[in-house]
């Protein structure tokens, strides 16, 4: 059928419009023609006869078709209109606004040619210009949930979470069994970290509307990040299904698997997500800077949203390993290269790929791979071994199938002992043992490689564990955290840090003069250790013996930094982590700058 077809007045035309929307193209095309043979100029029967040409395929004759349309009637918005549509359908979406601007320009009450031109603008990441186009559409009918909703989806993407879910609300107010506004009520939520509000949204969503795809998206990846795979698993295969080339829930998929140690299954969807897209570009606003990013399909990447603002740098990611060189010689232009790869045990599959986007590429490079393969966890003890003041534990590095044997047999090593698999961060799968009896009573998990260190004792005179970040940049030293809990492992989110008010006081000392509570000679191996490692951002986690010599417990790459909401008792940190993101963003002026 005609998509917004021209308004029709002379009999003949309507005569094989008749035939056009019944179906009967040649029919249609044969009258249109004997029009055009009588007035070549006809810009109706130019325009529909493009109509019918891009319905069979033929684009390059509907476009033509349509701008002599165009040429010869130029406030024809009808036309324009369909010539704005034709062109969204084939992805040439600036030429396409510039037209639906002109349609609703001419036709200022048509909604159908705002609804889309917002939608393309939205295409475009021209988000401000797209709410000025909801708003003119609720200036003609405020009653229309579908204009509440899209307004709200166009703020949510700008971050105005609080402003749309007030237009997320009049829609469902309007129309409560609208399963999009219900996802897009689900995405507030989850945005506020309200992820039991988030889950409520989604289900609702998905009892408006069974089959909604974004919903069973978004529902499953946060039954991921929970760790709740049994639920997000039948998700993601569910919206798969329709499409299975969505790579963000094959990639999501492929780490669910490579977790529960299917390999197999992993590396197959993995394949499957980063052979349809090896490279996602992430368009600021007003961007300072483009950066190429490049990530390892693996676990081990360096968090970059924090180090990297969307609003102010375009980002363009590449998963590198699945990268042709076609590919990299096609890449947008960019500034700098930041190499997010962070992982030791992700080096190696990906060093191939990026030996060769280096020798195509000029341009300034962050933490380069072999500094980065130095911070391995069985590397690091020889790598700060003249550092005094500090303390590294002897560490093996096994194939997970000879793994407890060569626990049993390596000379340094002594019980109690620590274990986890590769490419674990975050505390997943460690655990402390204290005698080979219950290493043989462990059960590994199917990864290709499994660390052992000796357990050092670090336990402070009041009885608390102390876990210390400090992060680099350009080899110098920041203070980030500071976590203190009753449990050999610590971590901050499990500490209790919140609610213990001399916890944080310790920290915001930590924070605030890290050299008077760590004392010089422990400050000078920090330092020392920065500067030793050879990256332009990474960090360490450590703590301090009785002695005050610095304990290493891991140094590298995948540190994140992030600041906290206003609102949290935890906001004091913010000045603290501004100095890291200042001193990175400065950073990355010097190298630009001296590339330029």
């Amino acid at each position: 059928m005609p998509q917004s077809a021209p308004h029709v007045l002379n009999s003949p035309l309507q005569n094989a419009l008749d035939h056009h929307m019944a179906g009967r193209w040649v029919q249609a095309e044969s009258l249109y023609r004997e029009l055009l043979a009588i007035n070549p100029d006809d810009a109706d029967a130019l325009c529909l006869c493009g109509v019918l040409a891009q319905q069979r395929g033929q684009h390059e004759d509907a476009l033509a078709l349509m701008r002599r349309a165009l040429a010869v009637q130029p406030d024809n918005a009808s036309i324009a209109h369909t010539l704005a549509n034709t062109l969204r359908e084939l992805e040439q979406f600036p030429e396409s606004a510039e037209l639906y601007a002109r349609a609703v320009r001419l036709a200022p009450h048509n909604l159908a040619a705002w609804f889309n031109y917002a939608a393309v603008l939205q295409l475009l990441q021209r988000f401000p210009e797209a709410i000025d186009c909801y708003s003119q559409i609720l200036l003609v009918d405020n009653q229309l949930a579908q204009a509440h909703n899209d307004m709200g989806a166009a703020l949510i993407a700008t971050q105005q979470y609080d402003r749309a879910a007030v237009y997320i609300d009049q829609a469902l107010a309007l129309r409560p069994d609208y399963a999009e506004a219900h996802n897009n009520r689900g995405v507030i939520y989850r945005s506020q970290q309200q992820l039991d509000e988030a889950v409520a949204c989604y289900q609702r969503a998905l009892r408006c509307k069974s089959d909604y795809g974004r919903a069973l998206f978004n529902l499953a990846t946060i039954h991921y990040g929970r760790k709740e795979y049994d639920l997000a698993v039948p998700l993601y295969q569910q919206f798969l299904a329709p499409d299975p080339m969505q790579y963000e829930a094959q990639q999501n998929l492929a780490c669910i698997l490579r977790e529960q140690g299917k390999l197999d299954e992993a590396q197959r969807h993995q394949n499957i997500a980063y052979q349809v897209k090896p490279v996602f570009i992430y368009t600021a606003e007003a961007p300072r800077k483009t950066v190429l990013v490049l990530w390892t399909a693996g676990a081990g990447n360096v968090p970059i949203r924090h180090l990297f603002p969307a609003d102010t740098y375009t980002r363009v990611c590449c998963v590198v390993e699945y990268m042709s060189e076609a590919q990299m010689r096609q890449l947008p232009t960019f500034d700098l290269v930041f190499n997010a790869i962070g992982d030791r045990d992700a080096v190696d599959a990906a060093e191939p790929a990026v030996k060769r986007l280096q020798s195509l590429c000029n341009k300034p490079w962050m933490n380069t791979l072999n500094a980065v393969r130095n911070t391995a966890r069985d590397h690091i003890r020889a790598l700060f071994s003249s550092i005094p003041n500090a303390v590294c534990s002897p560490t093996l590095r096994s194939p997970t199938a000879d793994f407890k044997q060569a626990v049993l047999t390596a000379p340094e090593l002594r019980f109690p002992i620590i274990v986890r698999p590769c490419e674990s961060h975050g505390g997943e799968h460690l655990v402390k043992l204290d005698t080979p009896e219950d290493l043989q009573a462990l059960t590994l998990i199917n990864v290709p490689v499994y660390y052992a260190s000796n357990y050092m004792d670090y336990l402070s005179a009041d009885g608390y564990f102390r876990k210390y970040r400090m992060l680099f940049v350009n080899r110098v030293a920041f203070p980030y955290h500071l976590a203190i809990g009753q449990q050999w492992i610590v971590h901050y989110q499990t500490a209790d840090m919140e609610s213990v008010e001399w916890k944080l006081r310790e920290e915001r000392a930590y924070l605030e003069n890290p050299r008077a509570v760590l004392g010089q000679a422990a400050m000078d191996a920090l330092e020392h250790i920065g500067r030793t490692m050879d990256l332009d951002y990474c960090g360490i986690d450590f703590s301090q013996l009785a002695d005050g010599r610095i304990l290493v417990f891991e140094a590298n790459a995948t540190m994140l930094v992030h600041d906290e909401e206003r609102s949290s008792v935890l906001a004091h940190k913010n000045p603290y982590v501004q100095k890291i993101l200042d001193a990175f963003t400065r950073h990355v002026d010097r190298l630009t700058a001296a590339n330029g």
